[in-house]
């Protein structure tokens, strides 16, 4: 049985901003698909035009990628999915667009607390979500170098995967939302509410003052904790005070305060 059928995918499109959806089984990675063939070099096709929002949907990746070296474990019952949108057609400016990220991650989170309300769920900054203290959900958001208003916001949710076939060290770090409730969940109204929630959140960047970080802040799982980060240029470690307005992460260390935009946490 396929994991969407031809009457989910219609309704994935009927029921959210979605202007164009590909679908396929099996995919290596929905988000380096997006990139390589929505976003070409510019000699090849300067005139192309796509419809935009879109969404890269697979019932199965096989390459899943996550933030810098790192790999997404994605089997079949799993939910993963691209969706390429247009910065500037949700009037989201450049230096803006960092936030995309954050606010992803809290529309997930937020998606998922309605299905689990009497469960935890936490955001690590500045792209994953976590559900009683296992990872759940991972964002990574991309951008073409050649198209900078074309952003590439990938999102991998561990629905009704289950974590007894992954290695040892994903058991132990890992979970699903079958696996926490012994549910199954429907694959295609899942995504119609991600959709339907990242969309919101999406024009919440577009919108004066970041004030959705305030809701984000509540999620927060780094705030008050002793943890050590790397920015690509270094490793620093101290007390994470908060995620400021503009998605920063303010560090307490032993020589004083510091903001840092990205990095990657070693440990918390």
């Amino acid at each position: 049985m396929l994991p969407f059928t031809a009457d989910d995918l219609k309704a994935i499109q009927t029921e959210t901003f979605i202007e164009h959806l590909d679908y396929f089984e099996s995919l290596a990675s929905t988000n380096s698909w997006a990139l390589n063939n929505l976003a070409p070099p510019v000699s090849e096709n300067p005139t192309r035009n796509i419809s935009l929002p879109r969404l890269i949907l697979t019932g199965k990746q096989t390459a899943g990628r996550g933030r810098g070296s790192n790999a997404w474990w994605s089997p079949e019952g799993g939910l993963t999915f691209s969706l390429v949108v247009d910065a500037s057609q949700i009037q989201i400016p450049l230096e803006q667009q960092p936030l995309i990220a954050l606010a992803t991650g809290l529309a997930v989170c937020e998606t998922i607390e309605k299905y689990l309300p009497e469960y935890h769920l936490q955001l690590k900054w500045p792209n994953d979500v976590y559900l009683q203290n296992k990872k759940v959900s991972g964002i990574l958001v991309e951008t073409a170098a050649n198209q900078p208003g074309l952003v590439v916001i990938g999102v991998g949710v561990n629905l009704n995967n289950s974590f007894l076939s992954a290695e040892e060290a994903l058991q132990s770090i890992g979970t699903s939302l079958y696996e926490t409730t012994r549910q199954k969940y429907s694959l295609a109204n899942t995504l119609i509410d991600l959709i339907n929630g990242i969309e919101n959140r999406l024009y919440d960047v577009a919108g004066e003052e970041n004030k959705f970080m305030s809701s984000w802040r509540e999620y927060c799982l780094l705030t008050g904790k002793t943890i050590r980060i790397n920015t690509g240029r270094e490793t620093k470690q101290g007390e994470c005070l908060e995620i400021d307005d503009d998605g920063f992460l303010i560090l307490k260390t032993a020589t004083g305060i510091e903001r840092i935009i990205s990095g990657t946490i070693e440990h918390f």
